[in-house]
Protein backbone atom coordinates (compact mmCIF):
# COMPACT_ATOMS: atom_id res chain seq x y z
CA UNK A 1 0.00 0.00 0.00
CA UNK A 2 1.29 3.46 -0.71
CA UNK A 3 1.52 6.18 1.83
CA UNK A 4 -0.32 9.10 0.26
CA UNK A 5 1.56 11.38 2.44
CA UNK A 6 5.12 10.95 2.69
CA UNK A 7 5.69 14.78 4.42
CA UNK A 8 3.66 13.86 7.09
CA UNK A 9 5.15 10.03 7.22
CA UNK A 10 8.61 11.71 7.49
CA UNK A 11 7.29 14.12 10.17
CA UNK A 12 5.73 11.55 12.43
CA UNK A 13 7.99 8.52 12.35
CA UNK A 14 9.08 7.17 15.08
CA UNK A 15 11.55 4.63 14.88
CA UNK A 16 13.91 5.70 12.25
CA UNK A 17 16.22 2.59 13.17
CA UNK A 18 14.87 -0.93 12.24
CA UNK A 19 14.84 -2.94 16.06
CA UNK A 20 16.33 -6.47 15.47
CA UNK A 21 15.40 -9.55 16.15
CA UNK A 22 18.88 -9.64 18.63
CA UNK A 23 17.69 -7.52 20.35
CA UNK A 24 14.12 -9.07 20.95
CA UNK A 25 16.08 -12.76 21.80
CA UNK A 26 17.97 -10.97 24.29
CA UNK A 27 15.19 -9.55 26.15
CA UNK A 28 13.53 -12.93 25.79
CA UNK A 29 16.58 -14.24 27.42
CA UNK A 30 16.42 -11.53 30.17
CA UNK A 31 19.19 -9.69 28.89
CA UNK A 32 18.92 -5.75 27.96
CA UNK A 33 18.12 -5.37 24.51
CA UNK A 34 19.76 -2.26 22.20
CA UNK A 35 16.67 -0.61 22.35
CA UNK A 36 13.20 -0.68 23.95
CA UNK A 37 11.26 -3.44 22.66
CA UNK A 38 7.42 -2.59 21.33
CA UNK A 39 4.62 -4.85 20.21
CA UNK A 40 1.47 -3.85 18.21
CA UNK A 41 -1.21 -6.44 16.40
CA UNK A 42 -2.79 -10.13 17.08
CA UNK A 43 -6.09 -10.57 19.32
CA UNK A 44 -4.15 -8.96 22.82
CA UNK A 45 -2.39 -6.10 21.36
CA UNK A 46 -4.67 -4.65 18.73
CA UNK A 47 -6.79 -2.25 17.80
CA UNK A 48 -10.78 -1.88 17.07
CA UNK A 49 -11.68 -1.52 13.35
CA UNK A 50 -12.50 1.83 13.91
CA UNK A 51 -9.85 2.95 15.44
CA UNK A 52 -7.24 1.59 13.41
CA UNK A 53 -8.95 3.04 10.11
CA UNK A 54 -8.87 6.34 11.46
CA UNK A 55 -4.82 5.88 12.38
CA UNK A 56 -4.36 4.73 8.75
CA UNK A 57 -5.67 8.00 7.49
CA UNK A 58 -3.61 9.92 9.85
CA UNK A 59 -0.81 8.41 8.70
CA UNK A 60 -1.75 8.80 4.80
CA UNK A 61 -2.38 5.00 4.26
CA UNK A 62 -6.34 5.35 3.33
CA UNK A 63 -8.87 4.85 5.12
CA UNK A 64 -9.60 1.33 3.91
CA UNK A 65 -8.77 -1.95 4.63
CA UNK A 66 -6.65 -4.27 1.65
CA UNK A 67 -6.83 -7.57 1.29
CA UNK A 68 -4.23 -8.49 3.63
CA UNK A 69 -5.49 -7.15 6.44
CA UNK A 70 -8.17 -8.91 8.61
CA UNK A 71 -10.47 -8.52 11.35
CA UNK A 72 -11.50 -10.87 14.23
CA UNK A 73 -14.54 -12.12 15.20
CA UNK A 74 -14.88 -9.57 17.72
CA UNK A 75 -14.28 -6.92 15.48
CA UNK A 76 -10.56 -5.74 16.04
CA UNK A 77 -7.94 -6.28 13.54
CA UNK A 78 -6.20 -9.31 13.12
CA UNK A 79 -3.37 -8.11 10.15
CA UNK A 80 -2.13 -5.16 10.21
CA UNK A 81 -0.79 -3.32 6.89
CA UNK A 82 3.08 -3.90 6.80
CA UNK A 83 3.77 -0.24 7.15
CA UNK A 84 2.06 0.15 10.25
CA UNK A 85 4.63 -2.03 12.00
CA UNK A 86 7.53 -0.41 10.11
CA UNK A 87 6.18 2.87 11.37
CA UNK A 88 5.86 2.30 14.83
CA UNK A 89 9.10 -0.43 15.28
CA UNK A 90 6.90 -3.52 15.94
CA UNK A 91 9.54 -6.27 15.28
CA UNK A 92 6.65 -9.06 15.84
CA UNK A 93 4.83 -10.75 13.44
CA UNK A 94 2.35 -13.09 13.85
CA UNK A 95 0.96 -16.19 12.21
CA UNK A 96 -2.32 -17.66 12.85
CA UNK A 97 -4.40 -20.95 12.71
CA UNK A 98 -7.17 -20.69 10.41
CA UNK A 99 -10.64 -22.27 10.23
CA UNK A 100 -11.72 -25.48 9.91
CA UNK A 101 -12.88 -26.91 6.08
CA UNK A 102 -16.24 -27.87 7.58
CA UNK A 103 -16.67 -23.76 9.14
CA UNK A 104 -18.34 -21.13 6.82
CA UNK A 105 -19.23 -17.76 8.92
CA UNK A 106 -22.80 -16.64 7.96
CA UNK A 107 -23.51 -13.60 9.04
CA UNK A 108 -27.41 -12.74 9.36
CA UNK A 109 -29.08 -9.54 8.65
CA UNK A 110 -29.06 -7.96 12.02
CA UNK A 111 -25.36 -9.03 11.99
CA UNK A 112 -25.74 -11.69 14.45
CA UNK A 113 -23.52 -14.84 13.57
CA UNK A 114 -22.23 -17.98 15.39
CA UNK A 115 -18.14 -18.87 15.71
CA UNK A 116 -16.84 -22.61 15.20
CA UNK A 117 -17.67 -23.59 18.60
CA UNK A 118 -21.77 -22.63 17.82
CA UNK A 119 -21.21 -19.35 20.18
CA UNK A 120 -23.54 -16.58 19.26
CA UNK A 121 -22.15 -12.97 18.75
CA UNK A 122 -24.31 -9.95 17.51
CA UNK A 123 -23.31 -6.24 17.49
CA UNK A 124 -23.24 -4.33 20.17
CA UNK A 125 -21.76 -0.62 19.33
CA UNK A 126 -18.25 -1.05 17.69
CA UNK A 127 -17.78 -4.85 18.87
CA UNK A 128 -19.41 -7.74 18.94
CA UNK A 129 -20.92 -9.13 22.04
CA UNK A 130 -21.05 -13.05 22.45
CA UNK A 131 -24.64 -14.00 23.89
CA UNK A 132 -25.57 -16.88 22.58
CA UNK A 133 -24.23 -20.01 24.86
CA UNK A 134 -24.56 -23.41 23.31
CA UNK A 135 -24.29 -25.75 26.27
CA UNK A 136 -26.44 -23.19 28.53
CA UNK A 137 -29.25 -25.88 28.97
CA UNK A 138 -27.09 -28.90 29.03
CA UNK A 139 -27.28 -31.01 31.99
CA UNK A 140 -25.61 -34.15 32.23
CA UNK A 141 -21.93 -35.42 31.76
CA UNK A 142 -22.95 -37.83 28.91
CA UNK A 143 -25.09 -34.90 26.81
CA UNK A 144 -21.52 -33.10 26.38
CA UNK A 145 -20.49 -36.17 24.05
CA UNK A 146 -23.18 -35.43 21.42
CA UNK A 147 -22.04 -31.72 21.21
CA UNK A 148 -20.68 -31.03 17.67
CA UNK A 149 -16.92 -29.95 18.86
CA UNK A 150 -14.57 -27.98 17.08
CA UNK A 151 -12.03 -30.40 14.60
CA UNK A 152 -9.01 -29.49 16.45
CA UNK A 153 -6.97 -31.79 13.17
CA UNK A 154 -8.77 -30.67 10.23
CA UNK A 155 -6.03 -29.86 7.68
CA UNK A 156 -7.57 -26.97 6.61
CA UNK A 157 -6.05 -25.16 9.91
CA UNK A 158 -2.65 -24.94 8.35
CA UNK A 159 -3.24 -24.19 5.38
CA UNK A 160 -0.37 -21.28 4.18
CA UNK A 161 0.96 -21.04 7.37
CA UNK A 162 4.77 -22.84 6.30
CA UNK A 163 4.40 -20.60 3.47
CA UNK A 164 4.14 -17.25 5.47
CA UNK A 165 6.82 -18.17 7.60
CA UNK A 166 8.90 -18.67 5.04
CA UNK A 167 7.60 -15.15 3.94
CA UNK A 168 8.44 -13.84 7.09
CA UNK A 169 11.98 -15.30 7.89
CA UNK A 170 12.87 -13.57 4.67
CA UNK A 171 13.67 -10.48 6.72
CA UNK A 172 16.06 -11.48 9.78
CA UNK A 173 14.68 -9.17 12.45
CA UNK A 174 11.38 -10.22 12.41
CA UNK A 175 10.15 -12.23 15.49
CA UNK A 176 7.75 -14.49 14.65
CA UNK A 177 4.64 -15.10 17.33
CA UNK A 178 2.24 -18.16 16.89
CA UNK A 179 -1.17 -16.33 17.72
CA UNK A 180 -4.01 -18.03 20.59
CA UNK A 181 -5.65 -20.39 19.06
CA UNK A 182 -9.14 -19.66 21.04
CA UNK A 183 -10.72 -17.79 23.78
CA UNK A 184 -8.99 -19.95 26.51
CA UNK A 185 -10.04 -22.47 28.37
CA UNK A 186 -11.95 -20.91 30.80
CA UNK A 187 -13.64 -18.69 28.89
CA UNK A 188 -14.30 -21.04 26.01
CA UNK A 189 -16.31 -22.95 28.84
CA UNK A 190 -17.97 -19.62 29.81
CA UNK A 191 -18.54 -19.16 26.70
CA UNK A 192 -20.12 -22.32 26.04
CA UNK A 193 -22.31 -22.61 28.61
CA UNK A 194 -23.04 -18.51 29.84
CA UNK A 195 -20.64 -16.88 32.58
CA UNK A 196 -23.00 -17.16 35.81
CA UNK A 197 -24.10 -20.80 34.92
CA UNK A 198 -20.40 -22.11 34.35
CA UNK A 199 -19.35 -19.88 37.68
CA UNK A 200 -22.91 -21.79 39.08
CA UNK A 201 -21.05 -25.60 37.87
CA UNK A 202 -18.06 -24.50 39.56
CA UNK A 203 -19.38 -23.99 42.75
CA UNK A 204 -22.21 -26.42 42.98
CA UNK A 205 -21.83 -29.29 40.33
CA UNK A 206 -17.54 -29.53 39.96
CA UNK A 207 -17.60 -32.56 38.50
CA UNK A 208 -19.93 -30.67 35.46
CA UNK A 209 -17.25 -28.23 35.25
CA UNK A 210 -14.24 -30.68 35.49
CA UNK A 211 -15.60 -32.71 32.31
CA UNK A 212 -16.31 -29.72 30.37
CA UNK A 213 -12.91 -28.09 31.40
CA UNK A 214 -11.34 -31.20 29.99
CA UNK A 215 -13.07 -31.27 26.60
CA UNK A 216 -12.34 -27.92 25.94
CA UNK A 217 -8.55 -28.71 27.08
CA UNK A 218 -8.32 -31.74 25.27
CA UNK A 219 -9.65 -29.29 22.10
CA UNK A 220 -7.05 -26.56 22.39
CA UNK A 221 -3.87 -29.17 23.33
CA UNK A 222 -4.80 -31.04 19.63
CA UNK A 223 -5.52 -27.15 18.36
CA UNK A 224 -1.45 -26.57 19.34
CA UNK A 225 -0.29 -29.77 18.39
CA UNK A 226 -1.57 -29.28 14.35
CA UNK A 227 -0.06 -25.72 14.81
CA UNK A 228 3.21 -26.15 16.45
CA UNK A 229 4.04 -29.47 14.27
CA UNK A 230 4.23 -26.84 11.42
CA UNK A 231 5.23 -23.94 13.43
CA UNK A 232 6.99 -24.64 16.26
CA UNK A 233 10.74 -24.23 15.02
CA UNK A 234 10.14 -21.10 13.77
CA UNK A 235 8.11 -19.51 16.32
CA UNK A 236 9.54 -17.34 19.29
CA UNK A 237 6.73 -16.71 21.59
CA UNK A 238 3.59 -18.94 21.40
CA UNK A 239 0.19 -16.82 22.48
CA UNK A 240 -2.26 -18.60 25.40
CA UNK A 241 -4.89 -16.77 26.83
CA UNK A 242 -8.05 -17.02 29.70
CA UNK A 243 -9.50 -14.28 31.21
CA UNK A 244 -9.04 -14.72 34.91
CA UNK A 245 -9.71 -10.96 36.53
CA UNK A 246 -11.89 -7.57 36.68
CA UNK A 247 -11.00 -4.03 37.24
CA UNK A 248 -11.37 -4.36 40.79
CA UNK A 249 -10.04 -8.15 41.22
CA UNK A 250 -10.24 -12.19 41.02
CA UNK A 251 -13.22 -13.51 38.96
CA UNK A 252 -12.63 -16.13 40.84
CA UNK A 253 -10.91 -16.91 44.23
CA UNK A 254 -7.43 -17.81 44.22
CA UNK A 255 -8.58 -21.05 45.80
CA UNK A 256 -10.84 -21.91 43.21
CA UNK A 257 -8.39 -21.09 40.55
CA UNK A 258 -5.64 -23.39 41.88
CA UNK A 259 -8.38 -26.21 42.10
CA UNK A 260 -9.99 -26.24 39.32
CA UNK A 261 -8.23 -24.37 36.28
CA UNK A 262 -4.98 -24.10 37.15
CA UNK A 263 -4.13 -28.47 36.31
CA UNK A 264 -5.47 -27.29 32.58
CA UNK A 265 -3.51 -24.55 32.31
CA UNK A 266 -0.54 -26.71 33.03
CA UNK A 267 -1.50 -29.57 31.10
CA UNK A 268 -1.58 -27.02 28.06
CA UNK A 269 1.38 -25.12 28.32
CA UNK A 270 3.17 -28.95 29.29
CA UNK A 271 2.24 -29.84 25.84
CA UNK A 272 3.17 -26.42 24.27
CA UNK A 273 6.73 -27.53 25.21
CA UNK A 274 6.84 -30.85 24.02
CA UNK A 275 6.87 -28.91 20.48
CA UNK A 276 8.57 -25.65 20.53
CA UNK A 277 11.22 -23.49 23.01
CA UNK A 278 9.24 -20.26 22.38
CA UNK A 279 8.43 -18.43 24.93
CA UNK A 280 5.16 -18.66 26.25
CA UNK A 281 2.86 -16.03 26.29
CA UNK A 282 -0.47 -15.88 28.67
CA UNK A 283 -3.26 -12.92 28.51
CA UNK A 284 -5.46 -12.03 30.96
CA UNK A 285 -7.62 -8.85 31.67
CA UNK A 286 -8.00 -7.52 35.13
CA UNK A 287 -6.15 -7.46 38.59
CA UNK A 288 -4.64 -11.25 39.21
CA UNK A 289 -1.53 -10.50 41.25
CA UNK A 290 -3.09 -13.03 43.57
CA UNK A 291 -2.50 -15.97 40.89
CA UNK A 292 0.57 -14.91 39.20
CA UNK A 293 2.91 -16.83 41.33
CA UNK A 294 1.10 -19.65 40.21
CA UNK A 295 1.31 -18.69 36.56
CA UNK A 296 5.18 -18.76 37.02
CA UNK A 297 5.02 -22.45 38.27
CA UNK A 298 2.79 -23.45 35.54
CA UNK A 299 5.45 -22.14 32.88
CA UNK A 300 4.30 -18.90 31.64
CA UNK A 301 7.15 -16.78 30.54
CA UNK A 302 5.38 -13.34 29.52
CA UNK A 303 2.74 -12.20 31.03
CA UNK A 304 -0.20 -9.80 29.25
CA UNK A 305 -1.79 -7.19 29.55
CA UNK A 306 -0.39 -5.87 32.88
CA UNK A 307 -3.62 -3.68 32.74
CA UNK A 308 -3.23 -0.47 34.56
CA UNK A 309 -5.49 -0.76 37.59
CA UNK A 310 -4.05 1.30 40.40
CA UNK A 311 -2.59 -0.41 43.12
CA UNK A 312 -3.66 -3.73 41.93
CA UNK A 313 -1.08 -4.05 38.85
CA UNK A 314 1.06 -1.71 40.22
CA UNK A 315 4.39 -1.92 37.45
CA UNK A 316 6.89 -1.41 40.66
CA UNK A 317 5.15 -3.96 42.60
CA UNK A 318 5.16 -6.40 40.00
CA UNK A 319 8.93 -5.60 39.51
CA UNK A 320 9.94 -6.22 43.00
CA UNK A 321 7.95 -9.07 43.24
CA UNK A 322 8.19 -10.99 39.89
CA UNK A 323 10.80 -9.32 38.04
CA UNK A 324 13.50 -11.88 36.82
CA UNK A 325 11.36 -14.54 36.49
CA UNK A 326 8.57 -13.10 34.12
CA UNK A 327 8.39 -10.48 31.14
CA UNK A 328 5.93 -8.30 31.27
CA UNK A 329 3.71 -7.24 28.40
CA UNK A 330 1.22 -4.77 27.80
CA UNK A 331 1.16 -1.50 30.58
CA UNK A 332 0.00 1.05 27.91
CA UNK A 333 -3.85 2.11 29.34
CA UNK A 334 -6.32 1.73 26.49
CA UNK A 335 -9.63 3.10 28.38
CA UNK A 336 -8.73 6.07 29.85
CA UNK A 337 -4.70 7.25 29.31
CA UNK A 338 -5.29 6.93 24.91
CA UNK A 339 -8.72 7.88 24.81
CA UNK A 340 -8.59 11.27 27.12
CA UNK A 341 -5.19 12.07 28.10
CA UNK A 342 -2.47 14.56 26.29
CA UNK A 343 0.52 12.81 24.26
CA UNK A 344 2.42 14.96 27.41
CA UNK A 345 0.46 12.48 29.40
CA UNK A 346 1.31 9.29 27.12
CA UNK A 347 4.90 10.00 26.98
CA UNK A 348 4.87 10.42 30.82
CA UNK A 349 2.84 7.16 31.29
CA UNK A 350 5.29 5.04 28.58
CA UNK A 351 8.68 6.15 30.38
CA UNK A 352 7.26 5.31 33.80
CA UNK A 353 6.73 1.80 33.19
CA UNK A 354 9.89 1.39 31.42
CA UNK A 355 11.74 2.77 34.74
CA UNK A 356 9.72 0.71 36.63
CA UNK A 357 10.15 -2.25 34.53
CA UNK A 358 13.59 -2.37 33.06
CA UNK A 359 13.90 -2.35 29.47
CA UNK A 360 14.87 -6.10 29.74
CA UNK A 361 11.71 -7.22 31.77
CA UNK A 362 8.89 -5.33 29.51
CA UNK A 363 7.80 -4.91 25.99
CA UNK A 364 5.62 -1.75 25.76
CA UNK A 365 2.08 -2.30 23.86
CA UNK A 366 -1.55 -1.69 24.43
CA UNK A 367 -3.07 -3.18 27.20
CA UNK A 368 -5.96 -4.77 24.90
CA UNK A 369 -7.31 -3.08 22.17
CA UNK A 370 -7.25 0.79 20.99
CA UNK A 371 -10.40 2.03 21.24
CA UNK A 372 -12.55 4.15 18.74
CA UNK A 373 -12.08 7.76 18.87
CA UNK A 374 -8.68 7.35 20.34
CA UNK A 375 -6.63 10.48 19.09
CA UNK A 376 -3.99 8.89 16.43
CA UNK A 377 -1.32 11.72 17.99
CA UNK A 378 -1.58 9.72 21.36
CA UNK A 379 -0.66 6.42 19.72
CA UNK A 380 2.66 8.20 18.15
CA UNK A 381 3.40 9.46 21.14
CA UNK A 382 3.55 6.41 23.12
CA UNK A 383 5.79 4.21 20.47
CA UNK A 384 7.69 7.37 19.89
CA UNK A 385 8.38 7.38 23.91
CA UNK A 386 9.35 3.89 23.88
CA UNK A 387 11.86 4.92 21.08
CA UNK A 388 13.56 7.61 23.11
CA UNK A 389 13.56 5.58 26.24
CA UNK A 390 16.76 3.47 24.91
CA UNK A 391 18.81 5.22 21.93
Amino acid sequence: MRRTNWKKWEELVVNDTKVSRKSVLALLKGEKPSTAIVDLGGRVASFSKPAYLDFKKYLGLGAELSQNETVTLLNTIGDFDEEIFQFVGCPFRRVFLNPPSTFHLRVLKDGSFRDEWGVKYVPRGHFNERIGHPLRDVVSIDELESFPWPDSKDSQRTRGIKEKIVHLKNDPDIAIVAGHVSAGIFQDCWNLRGMQKFLEDMAVNPRFANALLEKVTDIHIGLMDVFLSTAGHDVDIVETADDLGSQKGMLISPRMYRELIKSYHRKLNLAIREKTKAKILFHSCGAIMPVIEDLIEIGVDILNPIQPIEEKMDPYILKERFGGRLIFHGGLDVQKLLLYGTPEDVEEHVKKYYAALGPENYIMAPANSIQPGTPPVNVIAAYRAAREFIR
